[in-house]
């Protein structure tokens, strides 16, 4: 029986992929039974969250076969065999697990943060830098933000601490008053005059560092040259909501288009689904460039966007607005 752990080293099981991937759930544990080199061999792996092992039984007497495990175990046959049940371990694990490289809480929620809110998935984009990551705008594929383990001594600290630090795009201008070198650092390997680091130790509040994570998102979209950091372009948007006359509708990219670029459609998006007031900001108004109602409306889904549309008058077929009728044209 060969013990799996190293194969899991930083590493976090997706049980879903298991089942995916043709494993069996057997009284807690989950069990893949594979056939390789013609059928000569078997491969069983035996997963669950204390136990990762597995083993390969030779067909011919219908016994494990532990030549493989056996390092002074030589020649051409228990090489080749050795080789197939090591590359078919190491792609079904690939294919099951995910890297778990950060540990820290901060990283963690941060990590949790952009996938709900953006939907982006960290990238490990060198092989040789395992404990590197990025999050990438899909509209452009820039990067908006960057997740590292890093000496202290990379921050101008007279220190070899290692800690988690990620860093962000920031407003060029205004970045020399948002370093101080406590909280907030020139961003490391980075661009100084448009990224900052910060060090994920509690040193500055979660929720603090996910506002820069917005902000750095809306700098990394397309042609991004509103100049706006992220709490002044949210209060833009809903501002606009109040404008829009009663019995009309406005578009993402039209909203955009009045906060000062168009490629901001998916941020404006973003920005709607945190709206702190639904009377105050009326975003039902707000529809896609179909006229399409959002089954994610933050405040009920379609259906009761479709409510409050019809409310004001506007006539809604099959979850859609016709937008030649209900677009706001303002003058």
């Amino acid at each position: 029986m060969r013990k799996l752990e190293k194969y899991f080293e930083n590493k976090s099981i997706k049980y879903s992929k298991l089942l995916e991937s043709g494993f069996i759930k057997e009284k807690g544990q989950y069990v893949l039974k594979k056939s390789i080199l013609n059928n000569q061999f078997l491969i069983v792996i035996v997963i669950s969250d204390n136990i990762q092992e597995s083993k390969l039984i030779d067909f011919a007497n219908n016994e494990e076969y532990i030549m493989v495990d056996i390092e002074e175990s030589n020649g051409e046959f228990v090489g080749k065999v050795r080789e197939e049940y090591n590359n078919e371990l190491q792609k079904i694990i690939e294919k099951c697990t995910v890297p778990n490289v950060f540990k820290t809480k901060q990283a963690k929620d941060i990590i949790k943060y952009i996938k709900d809110k953006y939907n982006d998935e960290l990238e490990f984009l060198w092989e040789k830098f395992d404990d590197n990551a990025i999050w990438r705008n899909k509209q452009n594929k820039k990067w908006y933000g960057l997740l590292a383990k890093i000496s202290e001594r990379k921050l101008e600290i007279d220190s070899d601490k290692i800690v988690e630090a990620i860093n962000l795009r920031y407003q060029k201008e205004n970045i020399e008053k948002i370093i101080d070198k406590i909280k907030v650092f020139p961003g490391y390997h980075m661009n100084k005059k448009s990224w900052i680091t910060i060090k994920l130790d509690n040193s500055m509040e979660t929720n603090t560092i996910f506002k820069l994570i917005d902000n750095s998102y809306n700098l990394a979209t397309t042609n991004n040259k509103c100049g706006l950091e992220s709490n002044e372009l949210a209060q833009k948007v809903y501002n606009y909501l109040t404008t829009i006359p009663k019995g009309k509708v406005v578009t993402y990219k039209q909203v955009a288009e009045h906060i000062g670029n168009k490629g901001l459609a998916r941020v404006v998006g973003n920005i709607l689904h945190k709206n702190p007031d639904e009377n105050k900001y009326p975003c039902y108004k707000v529809l896609n460039s179909k006229g399409e109602l959002a089954e994610a409306f933050v405040f009920g889904g379609a259906n009761i966007q479709k409510l409050k549309l019809e409310k004001d008058g506007i006539k809604v077929v099959e979850n859609k607005v016709d937008l030649k009728e209900y677009q706001w044209k303002e003058e």
